[in-house]
Parts: structure tokens; sequence; C-alpha cells
């Protein structure tokens, strides 16, 4: 098939790297790629620089109308039969360019948050009427809720989680453990948290469950991976806490399968929005006990108690207990870990999620051609 496939966001996180990934595997498995992409963020650079086909346009707020012109120069050119848009603002230009396109690509929009649709007439507009099909990053739960609570058709709407490349994300060793970078010793225990810095990615939780643990127990350090505008403020906190020494916010890691593979405990403290977030399942994939909350379809992967624990969002108290119950229990880590890893090997693997990427393009293709449009 014809594909292009649009992200709008500055950011690079797990969002953005999904798009790449599966960009990618679409790629191998033979169909035509193109990725239109905002020029000199950080998923255009990581794109070109990996080979992709890129266009890059300008889709800033202020530039919508050229926006809009420019994906259509690119599907009259190209004919897709797929546009694939990620985000609010190339949902948009690319939902109305392909309406100014004869024979139209089918749009297909993936929401990669849980959070429920504004109910202005607007966002109703393009999802009922400008969207053929939603894809969410989540489970059938998160399905139920865009169909019952939010009002969209049911055969308009899918769920199946972002695939996980289980040849890269595989339990080992790491090629340079943190502990000799962080100037830490040998067996002291490392508690980490991979994410962009979002508010609702819940780093304020982790910090003050961080707290709570080092109350008890000395020997394990906190680690904040990623960067973003929660930056400062997490920053501020860890300082005032009087915990700068236990708890290391390390920025933006190139190396993040080396990061993994360096922790004893995974936590994605997530409070809202989230389905289920990609570092959860690449800690699972890597064999890493977690803990995580309730939100979105997290539940569904992390069985409490099996798999890793869930608590309730916005509970730090929660989150502190089941962090000091895997930091107490080796054996325990180790099953979970097991566990996780064969989850994610059985319904999870980025070959499983490509295909059923690749039934939904087919359903929504003949669809578009049935009806001549």
């Amino acid at each position: 098939m014809n594909i292009v496939v649009s992200e709008s966001t500055t950011a690079m996180g797990g969002q953005e790297l999904a798009v790449l990934l599966h960009a990618e595997g679409l790629l191998k498995r033979g169909h035509a790629i193109r990725l239109i992409l905002e020029p000199g963020s950080p998923i255009c650079e990581r794109a070109t620089r990996q080979g992709l086909p890129v266009d890059p346009i300008p889709m800033r707020r202020l530039r919508y109308p050229i926006a809009i012109l420019a994906f259509r120069r690119v599907l009259v050119r190209d004919r897709p039969d797929i546009l694939h848009v990620n985000s609010s603002r190339d949902s948009w230009i690319g939902a109305l360019a392909a309406r100014l396109v004869p024979a139209r690509p089918a749009v297909i929009r993936t929401r990669h948050i849980s959070t429920p649709l504004n109910r202005n007439a607007a966002t109703q507009f393009l999802y009922r009427r400008l969207l053929d099909m939603v894809i969410v990053t989540g489970s059938e739960l998160t399905r139920r809720a865009l169909i019952e609570r939010d009002g969209l058709e049911p055969d308009r709407v899918a769920a199946f989680p972002i695939g996980i490349d289980l040849h890269q994300f595989r339990p080992g060793p790491p090629a340079g453990d943190l502990r000799q970078e962080l100037g830490l010793p040998a067996g002291h225990r490392l508690v980490g948290l991979i994410s962009y810095l979002r508010a609702y990615k819940g780093h304020q939780y982790f910090i003050e469950a961080a707290a709570r643990v080092l109350s008890r127990t000395k020997d394990v350090t906190f680690l904040i991976v990623g960067e973003g505008p929660e930056e400062d403020s997490l920053r501020a906190r860890i300082a005032g806490l009087g915990l700068t020494n236990q708890v290391r916010m390390l920025g933006f890691r190139e190396d993040l399968l080396n990061v993994f593979r360096s922790l004893d405990v995974f936590v994605i403290p997530s409070v809202e929005a989230d389905t289920i977030p990609q570092v959860l399942m690449q800690a699972l994939a890597l064999g890493l006990p977690v803990v995580s909350t309730t939100v979105g379809s997290i539940p569904d992967v992390v069985q409490d108690g099996t798999t890793g624990f869930v608590v309730p969002p916005r509970d730090a108290e929660a989150l502190a207990e089941r962090i000091a119950a895997l930091l107490a229990d080796p054996d325990l880590c180790h099953a979970m870990g097991a566990r996780g890893r064969a989850v994610i090997e059985r319904e999870y693997s980025l070959e499983r999620m490509l295909d059923r990427l690749e039934e939904v393009y087919r359903q929504v293709d003949g669809a578009q051609k049935r009806c001549g449009a």
C-alpha cells in the first residue's frame, strides 16, 4: 500500500518513537511510506538520520492555511491509499487537505492518550466527519470509552498498543552499567523512570515516593531520564526535599537500552491521559519488575501482583510501598520480570501490532474504494 504518515509534534517521547518504529516496520514489509514532519523537530532529524523518506512541512498554528496546501501537494503527487495522522495539528491539516484531493485517501488517526474527547463542535466534526478510523493505543477498555463515552461509531474505532521489537528489547546485561558512570558501588540498587517530562506522567509522585523509600532504605538511587517542560519544577522539588544526590535527573539519553538494563525496578506513575506507555512495555520486554498506576489500559498489561504492581494515580505512599516491596525481594523481582516478558512476547510484539495495523489499513481502504470517494 501507499501510505503517508504525519506527526506535527516538536517533542521527542514514546509517541514520536512509535511513529518512526511503525514507519520502519511498514517499509520493511514492502509498503511505500512517506513521512510529513515539522522541520527541525527531533523526530524529523531522527527520521532523516534513519534514511526514512521525509517531507518537512511547517505545521505551526499560524501556518495552517499554507500547511493544508502543502499537504495537498504531497497527496496529489503521491496519491496514497492511506493518510495516517497522529497529533491534533496534523490531524486537522491532513484531514482538511484530504478533502481537497480527488479520490481522496482514507484518513486514520492514532490517538495516543486516553482522555475524553472535547465536547466542542470542532472536535466532534473532526472525529465524526473528517476521520475514517481512530486507532487508540490501548486495549478494548479504552476503545469502549471512545464509543460509549464519546459517541464514536464502533466500526470506526480500533484499539491495539504500540508494538515492541522483541529482538532489541530483550533481557541482558548493560553495555556500560550506570552505577560506574554515576560513581555508585556495585550492588547499589537503581529505580528508574524514563519519560518525556510532561505533568501527566506523574514525576512529582515518583519523587515523593522516593523520599519515603529513602527514609528507610539507603543503598538505592532514583533516576529520572528524559527532557521536557517540567524539568525546572522537578529539579526544584528534588532540591527542596534535600534529595539531589539520591534522586538524579539524567536528561535525554540516546542509550535507553543501556539505561533500562542498569535498573532494578522501573516505575511509570502516570496520573491521566496515558493509554499504555511505550516505555512500560519496553521495561516488561526487558524482564524488569514494574510499578505503575491504574490509568488507561495499563492494568491490562501490568497485572497487579503477577507482572508488576499497579496503584491508584497520585498516591505516593502506595507507590513507595510497592517499590520498597520489590527492593526487599529479589526473587519476586525476577519472577515478575519473567512473567512480564512472557506477556509481551505473547500479546504485544511489533510484528503482531503491524499485522493489526495492516488489517485496519485494508479494511478502511477497501471501504473507501467501495464508496468511490
